[in-house]
């Protein structure tokens, strides 16, 4: 834990001379609290035991030397620990030196008491303003993570209900006069883009959870694009869009054709909201990988956003800039899906305007 605000900060002096670390000392005694080692793996202990905001050391020691001392004493510390190299070598090449070796500042000897406690006093600010900085990341990291948790249990719960719904729904639907067919259809499609909203959720929380065991199989790539396109060929006709597929050869990969066939939708969803013409699936082969892309004719992505668009929300933040729109976790899906079959994902711009939204994976 870090020092109370109102404590002296803790400085800790580290030379092999004893009257040089007196006289470092007195001249930090009036605004700091210092403690003394007369060799690098006593300070690196001290370090260890205390809450010392600041080390300033020197150089040239026997045995350990200062240089060697200083990513030890950053690894022994219990937070961010500015590190002050004290030498009488004053050259550029062994400023560099210290600098490279992690050390924080240079002071050259003999020291200057004013520069040096100036120099001290700043990098206890800077060192109290990173704790301070680290708790809010922890606290906020902490809190995402309750806040998906309560999500994913929510969305968990919500699951049986909405299958006795869609149960009941399809009942109905099928003794449902003719010319209430219509509201039935309507309803059922609005239904079913919650449940598969609602399987996104869940899929993409336990990939990131590392908690969804791939069931992989041989998969030819080609058979499920034909199968995927198939499922979305209403929403293509009604779109007055031509999906084609082709592939310069064998498209099987050992992978979990249930994930990848949610995530060939996904792009294939994605590219329906936004082509103007057709939309093409390519598979392609190459010496140990297989690649399915996915072209449309839309508007594309600016390079400025290509490297958002598979962030988790992405798809919201180009909504809010024009762009691309979604519910946030389709593109986020394909990455995730990708990553844990040890792919990637990109987009890139198709020739003739559009994007082309590229899916690797090994064979």
């Amino acid at each position: 834990m870090s020092r109370e605000a109102d404590q002296k900060p803790l400085v800790l002096v580290v030379d092999d001379e004893e009257v040089l670390r007196r006289l470092v000392r007195v001249g930090l005694s009036q605004r700091f609290e210092v403690m003394e080692a007369s060799n690098a793996l006593e300070a690196i202990a001290l370090v260890g035991q205390h809450d010392i905001e600041v080390v300033v050391i020197d150089v040239m020691m026997p045995g350990m030397s200062g240089l060697e001392a200083v990513p030890k004493l950053k690894a022994a510390a219990r937070g961010p620990l500015p590190v002050l190299l004290l030498t009488a070598l004053d050259d550029q090449e062994n400023r560099n030196v210290g600098l490279e070796s992690g050390a924080d500042d240079y002071l050259g000897k003999p020291v200057d008491r004013r520069e040096l406690v100036l120099r001290v006093q700043n990098f206890v600010r800077l060192g109290r303003q990173e704790r301070i900085i680290r708790e809010q990341v922890e606290a906020l990291t902490n809190l995402h993570a309750l806040k998906d948790d309560l999500t994913a249990l929510f969305v968990h719960d919500l699951r049986n209900p909405l299958t006795a719904v869609r149960s009941a729904f399809q009942l109905l639907q099928a003794n449902a006069r003719a010319e209430d067919r219509d509201l039935f259809d309507l309803g059922q499609a609005a239904l079913d883009r919650v449940m598969t909203g609602i399987e996104d959720l869940l899929k993409v929380r336990m990939l990131e959870e590392g908690q969804l065991q791939l069931g992989r199989a041989p998969v030819s790539l080609e058979a499920l694009a034909n199968e995927t396109a198939n499922t979305l060929r209403a929403a293509a006709l009604e779109g007055k869009v031509q999906v084609s597929i082709t592939s310069n050869g064998d498209s099987t990969v050992n992978a979990d054709a249930g994930l990848l066939r949610r995530a060939l939708e996904n792009l294939l969803i994605n590219a329906l909201r936004h082509t103007r013409g057709g939309i093409d699936i390519e598979l392609t082969q190459e010496p140990g990988q297989v690649s399915m892309v996915v072209a449309d004719r839309g508007a594309g992505v600016p390079d400025y956003l290509k490297g958002e668009l598979f962030d988790r929300f992405g798809s919201l933040t180009l909504q809010k800039a024009g762009k691309r729109r979604g519910h946030g976790l389709g593109l986020y899906l394909v990455k995730l899906t990708a990553e844990a079959h040890g792919g990637s994902v990109k987009v890139t711009d198709r020739e003739g305007g559009g994007a082309r939204f590229v899916l690797t994976l090994p064979r």
